[in-house]
């Protein structure tokens, strides 16, 4: 039964990290579409910014997320493609379904930006860390 109760723990953390990003990656694509709309850039800093936005999502997510100690690095990556698959959902229904697309290059920055936060994650020290 240890190993459910892990297995629990380990979901809850991969579920709140992708909520956590998720939510930031919404305000984030706001704030970048005002200064999108005042600043006029053009489509190579829309697509770097897409990629800066979605790589920072996910390294706060996972770092803000994750409680437990194990896994870091695995538990990341997955929640990298939890979070492309949930925000191209997202968004493909903000946008009433007409331009639903899924990019290689958005999951592979996810889940290295997930990798790297995970790692980062279980080593940083906090209090109320749970073993």
């Amino acid at each position: 039964m240890k190993n459910s109760g892990t297995l629990k723990k380990d979901a809850a953390d991969i579920l709140r990290a992708t909520l956590i990003a998720l939510l930031l990656s919404l305000v984030m694509v706001l704030c970048f579409a005002l200064i999108v709309r005042l600043a006029g850039l053009d489509g190579t800093a829309l697509t770097v910014g897409n990629y800066v936005i979605k790589a920072i999502s996910v390294l706060v997510g996972v770092c803000i997320g994750f409680r437990t100690l194990a896994a870091g690095a695995v538990k990341g990556g997955i929640t990298g493609v939890l979070y492309t698959l949930v925000t191209v959902f997202v968004f493909a229904a903000a946008d009433g379904f007409r331009s639903a697309s899924f990019n290689f290059a958005d999951l592979l920055t996810t889940v290295i930006a997930g990798v790297i936060a995970g790692i980062i994650a279980v080593n940083l020290p906090r209090r109320k860390r749970k073993a």
